[in-house]
């Protein structure tokens, strides 16, 4: 026994190796990377969404999510991310201050006025009002302005009072208020001062962009801004500037549209717009069109590639019939891009039914909204040879796109078309991505981590409009994203994709 004893002593000491000697591995390899090492273990008191994720990943990467998101689909991820708490990390100041940000810059403002309650942050009536400002609630802003300044005597809620004054129709109360401040201030009214004096014209720089209420003070001057500046505005900032009934009718239009393209702004709340707007634009035209008008407007708001994202907002049910069976292609992309999946599969049967050689062209993008569409190799077979007839140029490129698209959501979508690109090396493979991040995603989309997923996803992606994103690097993010635990938004994502493509 004793000998048994000293044996096994002998054996550890010869495997001892001193703390700290060789670093902890926290992701598993996978085949042909580089092993990801951390000098710290995880905390074990997370479990569901981030169980199994280092708190050093999370404040890693958490900051670099997009804020400008163009798909519906990962900004419905991102959202689900974000809601989301990683209990390690719940106390530490600098990620509390990080989740708050991104909930407000994503438009989360509810879940932003509940993790402000109960985080550690300081500051919180400022925060509150800032989000307030952002919601376009400037008289919930004002009702708690009011309070502030009878027990603090902060410049900035007397500055604050002084615009909702002026919001209130009481312009000479605020012009008395903004002039006996300005004597104990004179540097920082010149931004106040235009609100009563017209002839004052301030540029819009940085720092009142920064300021949700610098920014709605800013918009009340009625300035033109040029598409590069609201371009160069962040959603919140757009749908400021949306909202301002002093602002140009086209510059509020282009920001609204803007900041409900990524997900600022409700359809309500842009109708409402649209109703004081004047009668010759295409989307107002388009709400108020009758039938014999129709057909041109849907044409050209087509063009303008913008149907989809009108139809949408008007929610406009425009049913299918013999005489507008020609518009049958558009509508069915444009239905489907609005996500009204009730009239694009109403589009698709007459289409499918009255020319079944043409609706073979959009068989990809029916088989991914609506799964019971069948696809095999005679549908693929049928669908490449309709490619080679149309699009001769692009049918090889296509065919490849589908293919690898249905074979990263897990299904056999038949064989390759003569000419398909080859798979790329793996030296272009690096220029195309973070390969740490690539490692680490493919490692949680094995292990189903899922929060972990959802973050390297929206990082790898980034704020690159999906259209422009490579074939190849969409689907490595796409295969990760279905293995990981989210088979129906991979397909959502892949169908909003070629969509973007114009497939």
């Amino acid at each position: 026994m004793k000998s048994s004893l000293n044996k096994g002593l002998f054996l550890l000491l010869l495997t001892f190796k001193p703390l700290g000697a060789e670093p902890i591995q926290l992701i598993p390899k996978t085949p042909g990377s580089q092993p990801v090492v951390s000098s710290q273990l995880p905390p074990l008191e997370a479990t569901g969404f981030w169980e199994g994720t280092p708190p050093s990943l999370i404040e890693t990467y958490l900051s670099k999510i997009p804020i400008r998101l163009t798909s519906r689909t990962l900004r419905k991820l991102r959202a689900d991310l974000l809601k989301e708490k990683y209990a390690p990390l719940l106390k530490n100041l600098s990620y509390e201050t990080m989740v708050y940000s991104l909930l407000t810059e994503t438009g989360l403002f509810t879940e932003a006025k509940d993790f402000l309650v109960e985080s550690n942050l300081g500051e919180k009536d400022s925060r509150l009002i800032n989000i307030q400002w952002m919601e376009g609630e400037p008289k919930k802003a004002c009702d708690k302005i009011a309070n502030l300044i009878r027990t603090s005597p902060s410049p900035e809620w007397k500055k604050q009072n002084i615009y909702c004054l002026y919001l209130n129709g009481e312009g000479e109360r605020g012009k008395v208020a903004a002039e006996l401040l300005r004597e104990s201030n004179p540097n920082d009214f010149i931004l106040m001062n235009a609100l009563f004096d017209a002839s004052l014209k301030v540029p819009l720089e940085s720092s009142i962009t920064a300021s949700p209420f610098s920014l709605s003070v800013w918009a009340s001057s009625g300035q033109e801004l040029s598409e590069a500046s609201l371009n160069s505005l962040s959603p919140s900032g757009l749908s400021i500037i949306a909202r301002s009934d002093k602002m140009p009718f086209k510059t509020r239009l282009f920001a609204a549209l803007k900041a409900y393209e990524e997900g600022f702004m409700n359809a309500e709340t842009l109708d409402n717009l649209l109703k004081a707007s004047p009668s010759d634009d295409l989307l107002v035209s388009l709400k108020e069109a009758k039938n014999d008008k129709l057909i041109p407007l849907l044409e050209k708001a087509h063009q303008d590639h913008k149907l989809g994202l009108y139809l949408a907002i008007l929610k406009a049910k425009i049913e299918p019939s013999q005489e507008t069976l020609g518009l049958a292609p558009l509508m069915i992309r444009a239905y489907l891009q609005a996500g009204d999946k009730d009239m694009a599969q109403k589009w698709s049967t007459l289409f499918m039914r009255e020319a079944p050689d043409e609706a073979i062209g959009l068989l990809p993008l029916l088989h991914l909204a609506f799964p019971q569409t069948k696809w095999g190799e005679s549908q693929l077979q049928a669908w490449q040879a309709y490619q080679s007839r149309m699009h001769p140029q692009q049918a090889a490129e296509r065919s490849y796109e589908v293919r690898e698209i249905l074979t990263a959501l897990g299904e056999t979508p038949g064989p390759a078309m003569k000419g398909e690109p080859t798979k790329y090396s793996w030296r272009t493979e690096k220029g195309l991505f973070d390969e740490k991040a690539l490692d680490l995603l493919e490692s949680a989309a094995l292990s189903k981590r899922k929060g972990e997923v959802l973050l390297l996803t929206l990082i790898l992606t980034g704020d690159w409009p999906l259209k422009d994103i490579s074939a190849y690097k969409f689907v490595r993010l796409l295969g990760a994203l279905h293995k990981g635990g989210f088979a129906t938004e991979a397909r959502e994502l892949a169908l909003e994709y070629l969509l973007s493509k114009e497939l």
